[in-house]
């Protein structure tokens, strides 16, 4: 509720208050002749003004917070299921196209054709294995996520790779931030390539954890000046020049870490490319890399 609706509830519950004491005066002198004050009703008038308007704004206000609880529980429950929903539509089609794939590959046997065949079945089972690495997680709509990421990848002629070593099941922050975090990985690490030549079109998503973090990291070819990763978190700023639709990624995905007390670190080479790490703690407390 709006800081002006419960401003007006308050004002509202004390001048009620005010015309029942008002009232209360209005029986002590004229119906029951009373001409004095006395002390006692003095105190027990201003308790009521001042207790009845406060339990009534305790019962308001306990009632507005369940309201919003259920609204926030409602809120994440519709988000989930559209997560499931994208996760069904990423899924079903490379369903019907596993079905396509085996007649190809039985009517390359049928023609005889076994060099083609093999080389079919060897691309079949790379993409099927990034499949099965996204459905390792245990986060479905972080799955949903990656096999909509890979679908980009592969209409943007990308090589988009992942390797799951941890399943993120201990991870502890909210469903929204995880996503939120690694889609914009994703993303920097997919725009950063999209413009180069198709063989360094290469991306890689690892997910794995040590001691004390759940890590999520990509890399990418490419490199990032010193004097560029100084800016690189500032909000607005990409390393495109003229960019003004970019630079917020980076920016996000430090200040939602740092909330949970984790951290964001870009590393960057002219040889070995560029690396992208997000640590989240295990534990409240956090710390540095291991």
């Amino acid at each position: 509720m709006k800081k002006s609706s419960l401003s007006s509830i308050i004002i509202g519950l004390l001048g009620l208050a005010v015309v029942l004491v008002v009232l209360g005066f209005y029986y002590q002198y004229f119906l029951d002749g009373f001409v004095s004050l006395d002390s006692t009703f003095i105190v027990y008038t201003f308790l009521f003004i001042i207790l009845v308007p406060i339990s009534l704004l305790l019962v308001l206000t306990n009632r507005l917070l369940l309201i919003s609880e259920q609204n926030r529980l409602v809120e994440s429950q519709n988000y989930q299921n559209e997560k499931l929903w994208e996760m069904h539509q990423v899924i079903r089609p490379q369903r019907h196209d596993f079905v396509n794939h085996l007649q190809t590959v039985y009517g390359l046997i049928q023609l005889d054709m076994h060099e083609e065949a093999q080389a079919f079945i060897t691309e079949l089972y790379t993409e099927l294995q990034f499949s099965g690495e996204a459905m390792r997680v245990a986060v479905p709509e972080l799955s949903a996520l990656l096999l909509a990421k890979s679908g980009y990848a592969a209409h943007n002629n990308i090589s988009f790779k992942i390797s799951v070593n941890s399943d993120l099941s201990g991870l502890t922050i909210r469903t929204f931030d995880l996503v939120t975090i690694t889609g914009n990985l994703i993303n920097n690490a997919l725009e950063a390539v999209e413009n180069l030549p198709s063989a360094e079109r290469q991306v890689q998503l690892k997910l794995f954890e040590n001691s004390r973090f759940f890590v999520i990291q990509t890399r990418n070819p490419g490199f990032i000046s010193p004097d560029q990763r100084a800016c690189i978190f500032t909000p607005g700023y990409s390393t495109k020049p003229g960019d003004t639709h970019r630079g917020l990624g980076l920016a996000s995905i430090k200040k939602i870490s740092e909330d949970y007390h984790g951290f964001t670190v870009v590393s960057s080479h002219p040889c070995h490319g560029t690396r992208v790490t997000v640590g989240l703690p295990k534990t409240e407390r956090g710390g540095e890399i291991a």
